[in-house]
């Protein structure tokens, strides 16, 4: 019965034969590892006071590639991540894209993740964290409407469980209403979101249009930072356009941002209707892994 339970548990990976090879030689990653650690993963599931049972094994497979098939950190990994779902409300309640006020940070396009991938395979998200009026707008809504996005992203493309995410972060038109928004305990959450709460492998982290006091804010996001986040994290300063190229290939980049690639309004529009087609996934999260569809 337990095997039989297993075995319909089971959903086929959808990784090419290239990004297989990747995963072993980066993560560790074999056939005989992946199915021994999914089966450990599920044996431990029901021993748990915790209800972790909506995790399948495509689910699975992101916290263990998150973890480089560490058992041990995968379960503290897993815990971590339902424990700050039930702890910070403000981002993980109330999730109907609909909403008025989520409904206008789409339209903004806060976040947009860009088509195709770079040179190393690595999926692009390019983040506008000073689009929204702060006056208008909270914080917590706008990194709400950015984890809906990310997770939509990461549950339809399994790829990026093993290649990572490269963030360019924009901070064009910022000024003294965005920093009032980032207390120490927004900038908390928000750095333990990307490191140790969700499987998501950040590989660089670019600041563009960065002002001359960022310094100050950086500090403080440093000082919640692990060495290894620390260094993945740039910032840059002069033509942007200039230092995208030399980051992103052009064909991915939108002209905006100095590439030949889709416009930012169409890659707004595209992500827009595309949370708004998922509404009912993102309102009933019992009924399905965090990473997989219904």
């Amino acid at each position: 019965m337990e095997k039989e339970l297993i075995t319909e548990m089971r959903r086929t990976s959808e990784l090419s034969e290239e990004l297989l090879i990747k995963a072993k030689e980066e993560l560790g990653e074999t056939d005989n590892i992946r199915e021994e650690s999914l089966i450990l993963i599920k044996e431990w599931i029901p021993t748990q006071i915790n209800d972790y049972s909506n995790l399948d094994d495509l689910s699975i497979r992101w916290f263990l590639r998150g973890c480089k098939f560490d058992s041990n950190k995968t379960k503290v990994r897993i815990e971590t991540f339902y424990s700050f779902r039930s702890k910070v409300t403000e981002w993980y309640s109330n999730r109907d894209p609909l909403l008025p006020e989520l409904m206008e940070l789409l339209n903004l396009g806060t976040i947009l993740p860009l088509p195709g991938r770079d040179d190393e395979g690595r999926k692009v998200i390019v983040i506008r964290a000073s689009i929204h009026d702060p006056y208008k707008h909270k914080q917590d809504d706008v990194l709400k409407i950015m984890n809906m996005v990310v997770e939509l992203l990461c549950r339809d493309d399994e790829a990026i469980s093993v290649t990572g995410v490269v963030c360019i972060v924009d901070l064009k038109g910022v000024g003294m209403g965005h920093a009032m928004q980032m207390t120490p305990s927004m900038i908390r959450k928000a750095v333990n979101s990307w490191q140790d709460v969700n499987p998501i492998r950040t590989k660089a982290m670019h600041y563009i249009n960065t002002p001359l006091n960022v310094h100050v804010i950086m500090n403080i996001f440093k000082t919640f930072m692990k060495e290894k986040l620390r260094r993945r994290l740039h910032l840059h300063r002069g033509d942007v356009k200039k230092v995208l190229v030399s980051l992103i290939p052009c064909d991915i980049l939108p002209p905006e941002y100095g590439g030949r690639g889709l416009s930012v309004e169409s890659i707004s529009n595209e992500w827009k209707e595309r949370v708004i087609s998922n509404r009912d996934w993102f309102m009933n999260p019992e009924k399905h892994g965090p990473f997989s569809p219904f």
